[in-house]
């Protein structure tokens, strides 16, 4: 009789728990993820959303880029610049310093996912539109250079072949594709004639798809150029198609994924958009890219999070901060009284 009414008064004090929330939705706090996909956008800003917002008939729609659990802003700046290059403030984030140079002295400092594959996790780079001087390939000619270890993981590159026999193709039979989820440097086949013919969000799926599924936690880190590229080049429809790209591969994580993942888009050089007002000025922009003004790119840029340790990325903080808070282990659980209070 004791013991029954002990349980009773143990699971009315468990229905009394609090529910965890994340910007209105249920979250499970300190909860390390399995698995890890970082895309790291050049250019990006929250701001840009619009691009793929208003395409949408339905005023209700939200992006995928919207759906997340968390929005925190980066300071861009280093010991050496206000404002640094994507690429370099995209080294920040990866390593977790601001003695950023552009030279190889960059790639000495040990990288986050080493951090992360020293716990158990497998590690993959896909790299797309990133020129000679963008791309971490660089790296592979510095001596001492910690930042890609082609022993232990897989660097994707969608971009010309420079020397490696090994190439990948996402419409590749399954015998093929066990040899790219094995370490080392890999060309897309379709970006072999100066134009890659494959799609960034067709390569991702089939690509993480593989690494995932043989390997119990992963860490997946997507690099894209092609967003800032044509917004250089003000071409808007290729933005939005650059944009959408990345869109389609965070709907495609949430599809194929359950709550045991991280998805984080970083953005560096921030190219601020002023936007035509509405009406004709408007309809102009859509059909050909007219009243669209570039301004400075931005001081800071955003970290949109969604999943198990999404809130590491709320805030305000530096972009080299970055390091820390993606490879952040949080401590063990401990019981805590409030959670049961019925007050």
């Amino acid at each position: 009789m004791k013991r029954f009414l002990a349980l009773l008064i143990t699971l009315s004090a468990l229905g009394c728990a609090r529910v965890q929330t994340l910007n209105l939705e249920p979250h499970e706090y300190s909860e390390r993820p399995d698995h890890i996909i970082w895309i790291q956008v050049a250019g990006f800003s929250e701001e840009h959303i619009p691009l793929l917002r208003f395409n949408v008939a339905e005023a209700t729609h939200k992006t995928n880029l919207e759906q997340v659990d968390c929005v925190g802003k980066m300071w861009n700046f280093n010991l050496y610049q206000l404002r640094p290059e994507a690429s370099k403030s995209f080294l920040s984030q990866i390593t977790g310093s601001k003695n950023i140079r552009g030279t190889c002295e960059d790639y000495t400092v040990v990288p986050s996912w080493q951090f992360l594959q020293d716990v158990g996790y497998s590690v993959s780079v896909l790299e797309s539109g990133a020129s000679v001087e963008q791309s971490l390939e660089k790296s592979l000619g510095c001596s001492n250079s910690k930042m890609i270890d082609l022993g232990k993981m897989r660097f994707y590159r969608m971009g010309p072949d420079i020397g490696s026999q090994k190439t990948f193709h996402y419409q590749d039979s399954p015998d093929q594709s066990k040899e790219t989820v094995r370490p080392g440097l890999y060309y897309d086949r379709s970006c072999q004639k100066g134009i890659c013919y494959s799609s960034l969000s067709n390569n991702f799926r089939t690509l993480w798809s593989m690494n995932s599924k043989d390997h119990r936690r992963s860490v997946f880190v997507v690099r894209d150029f092609n967003f800032q590229n044509a917004l250089k080049k003000k071409d808007i429809s290729l933005a939005k198609e650059s944009l959408q790209e990345i869109d389609r591969i965070v709907s495609a994580i949430k599809s194929d994924k359950g709550d045991d993942l991280l998805v984080v888009v970083s953005g560096a050089e921030s190219m601020m958009l002023e936007f035509p007002l509405q009406g004709k000025e408007w309809s102009d922009f859509e059909k050909a890219g007219k009243n669209l003004y570039f301004k400075n790119s931005s001081l800071m840029s955003p970290v949109l999070a969604k999943g198990s340790m999404a809130e590491n990325f709320c805030g305000i903080f530096d972009e080299s901060d970055m390091l820390k808070r993606m490879i952040y282990k949080p401590e063990d659980k401990k019981f805590n009284w409030d959670s049961v209070s019925p007050f």
